[in-house]
C-alpha cells in the first residue's frame, strides 16, 4: 500500500526557523551589501542590539554545508559561492577585440609579401612600429615567426 503524503494548503516548505531577529537582520544586511562589511559597519546598520560576532559565528555555521557560505577575510564579512562549487559558477565568454589600423596594414603586408622581415615591413608601411603590433598578431595566431636554425645573425620573417 502506498501512503500519500499530505499536501499543505499553500504547498509552501516550511523550514525550522533558527535564526532570531538579529541574526536575521545581519543576514540580510550581509546579504544586500555591495562590498565585505566590518562588525562596526553592521552593527550600525542593524536595529536590534545584541553580540554580532556571535550572531555571524552562528550564521557561519548556519552556512558552511550550502551552496554560499559566510566568510570572514580580513575582518570583513561577506558571502561567497562555497569552494566546492566554484566550477559550475565559472563563465567563459569571448571578447572581440578590433585590430589597429597599424595592425590590419600589417597583417595585410605579411599576406602578400611573405616571408618578410620587420626591416621589409617598415619600409613597406612607410612608418616605424612597435613590437606589439606582431605580438598582437603572433597572440591571435594569424601570424607564426619563420625558424630558420642556420640563419641565427639574419632578420625573422614571418
Amino acid at each position: 500500500m502506498i501512503k500519500k503524503e499530505k499536501i499543505t494548503k499553500d504547498n509552501i516548505v516550511k523550514f525550522p526557523s533558527k535564526l532570531t531577529d538579529l541574526e536575521k537582520e545581519i543576514e540580510a544586511v550581509i546579504f544586500a551589501a555591495a562590498e565585505p562589511l566590518d562588525i562596526d559597519t553592521i552593527e550600525s546598520k542593524i536595529t536590534k542590539k545584541g553580540s554580532v560576532a556571535k550572531s555571524l559565528e552562528k550564521l557561519q555555521q548556519e552556512y558552511s554545508q550550502r551552496g554560499i557560505n559566510l566568510v570572514c577575510i580580513k575582518d570583513k564579512w561577506s558571502f561567497r559561492t562555497s569552494p566546492n562549487l566554484s566550477n559550475i559558477m565559472s563563465q567563459e565568454r569571448t571578447v572581440e577585440k578590433k585590430l589597429s589600423r597599424a595592425a590590419v596594414e600589417t597583417l595585410a603586408i605579411i599576406v602578400y609579401h611573405q616571408p618578410v622581415t620587420r626591416a621589409e615591413i617598415e619600409e613597406i608601411r612607410g612608418v616605424a612600429f612597435g613590437t606589439n603590433t606582431l605580438e598582437i598578431l603572433m597572440e591571435l595566431n594569424w601570424v607564426k615567426p619563420e625558424v630558420d636554425q642556420f640563419s641565427m645573425l639574419q632578420p625573422m620573417n614571418f
